[in-house]
């Protein structure tokens, strides 16, 4: 009869090397995340910061999440990849109206926090909104519908959107984006 200790280490020995068939959690490719790093810096440089904090400052919010600005951020996206690539989807929370824009990109999603996961992105929002998983959702959202929070129509919006998708451009390759994103 084998002690305790004999068994656990017979048992580890008998481990095959190779790993088998194992099921991981759907996250982002190594050229996702390393197309996640160049997006991100391209949302911090200087340009960018200051056209996401001029139209953040219209909800009084300081940054690229803020409502109207995710929406002029996907419009940006739009302009960059081509209207075909992206699908605007809004994030409803806690059952009111969309509180933000999201696009939706080939199987992943673009914030204005960078790329995540189809898994990731209804715990994040909730996360980022407070709201509860149970009563949010994610769905399409028409962009050109009037609504309180995303109205696009202002020159303001229309210019952050212009030189938001100038600078992603000469920053990011579209081409390339649109093949790791699955676009």
């Amino acid at each position: 009869m084998l002690s305790h200790t004999a068994a656990i280490m017979r048992a580890t020995l008998d481990q095959p090397d190779r790993p088998q068939n194992v099921t991981t959690v759907r996250g982002l490719t190594q050229a996702a995340t390393s197309l996640n790093r160049e997006f991100r810096a391209v949302l911090v440089n200087e340009e960018a910061a200051v056209i996401g904090r001029a139209v953040a400052q219209i909800v009084r919010g300081d940054g690229w999440h803020e409502a109207k600005a995710s929406a002029v951020l996907v419009a940006a996206l739009m302009s960059w990849l081509g209207p075909d690539a992206v699908r605007p989807i809004g994030f409803y929370a806690n059952g009111t109206g969309p509180v933000e824009v999201i696009a939706k990109v080939g199987h992943v999603y673009i914030t204005g926090h960078g790329i995540e996961s189809e898994d990731d992105i209804t715990v994040n929002c909730c996360e980022r909104h407070r709201a509860r998983f149970s009563q949010s959702r994610i769905e399409d959202l028409d962009l050109i519908q009037p609504n309180a929070r995303f109205t696009m129509g202002s020159p303001l919006a229309q210019r952050a959107t212009d030189r938001l998708a100038a600078i992603l451009s000469e920053e990011i390759d579209p081409e390339i984006a649109r093949v790791v994103l699955g676009a």
